[in-house]
C-alpha cells in the first residue's frame, strides 16, 4: 500500500505513542536508517497515516547493505590532488597538507545547523574509533561555524574528528555548496573518495581508507 501512496511533507506520521511528528523530525529519523515508516493501525487509502518504527540492528544492517553507493560530489574529481591547505583546530593544533603527505586524510565539511551533518556524526565517531591505533589516518572536520559555537555544540553532541572552526573560506575555495561533503585523500593528497550525505557513509569511508596502500 505504501508504494502506491506518496509520502511527502504533508503526510501524517506519528510516533509509537500516537503523537504527530513534524516532517523535519520524522524525515531526520528515517534518514539515519535507524527507523522506517509503516502503515498505522488507522491507515486507510483515503486517510493514509504512518508510524515511525525503529529497526532492529539486524534490520538496519540489512537495509544499509542494500542501499546504492553514494554519488560522487560535484566539487572534487577522483584521482586529482586538491589545493593545499593550512588549518588549525579548536585546540590550536595545526594541519598542513604538505606535512600530511604520507598520511590518509579524511575530510568532512559541515555546519552545526545542517541536519544531515548532525545525523552522520555518531557513525563518523565510530569510524574514528576503528582507526584509533592508526597514526597514518587523520580525521578533519571543517566547519562553517565559529570556534565558540563548535565548543558549545560538542558539549552536547561529541564529535571526535579534529574540529576546524571558521572554515567557510576553505569550503568556498573548493567550490563546496552543499553539506555534508566527505572525502578521502591518499598519501599523496589525491582524492580517492568524495560524496555527500549517505545513511551508510561510514561504511564507504572505511572502504575507501582501506583501499589506500
Amino acid at each position: 500500500m505504501q508504494n502506491r501512496i506518496q509520502i511527502n511533507e504533508q503526510s501524517v506520521v506519528k510516533n509509537a505513542s500516537g503523537s504527530l511528528l513534524p516532517y523535519v523530525v520524522w524525515r531526520q529519523m528515517v534518514g539515519t536508517g535507524d527507523y522506517t515508516l509503516k502503515t498505522a493501525p488507522d491507515f486507510s487509502p483515503t486517510s493514509p497515516v504512518f508510524v515511525v518504527v525503529q529497526r532492529t540492528p539486524a534490520e538496519r544492517e540489512q537495509y544499509l547493505s542494500q542501499l546504492p553507493a553514494p554519488q560522487e560530489s560535484p566539487f572534487f574529481m577522483t584521482g586529482h590532488t586538491i589545493a593545499p591547505f593550512k588549518l588549525r583546530d579548536v585546540n590550536g593544533h595545526k594541519f598542513d597538507s604538505k606535512e600530511l603527505k604520507g598520511k590518509i586524510v579524511v575530510l568532512n565539511f559541515w555546519f552545526i545547523r545542517c541536519g544531515p551533518c548532525r545525523m552522520e556524526i555518531p557513525e563518523l565517531n565510530t569510524l574514528v574509533k576503528q582507526y584509533a591505533g592508526r597514526e597514518d589516518v587523520v580525521f578533519l572536520a571543517v566547519a562553517l561555524d565559529e570556534r565558540a559555537d563548535i565548543q558549545d555544540f560538542v558539549q552536547q553532541y561529541p564529535y571526535d574528528y579534529a574540529l576546524i572552526p571558521a572554515g567557510r573560506y576553505v569550503a568556498q575555495g573548493y567550490g563546496i555548496k552543499s553539506y555534508p561533503t566527505n572525502l578521502v585523500l591518499d598519501r599523496e593528497g589525491k582524492v580517492v573518495f568524495h560524496a555527500q550525505y549517505h545513511p551508510n557513509m561510514a561504511y564507504f569511508l572505511q572502504k575507501a581508507i582501506d583501499t589506500v596502500p
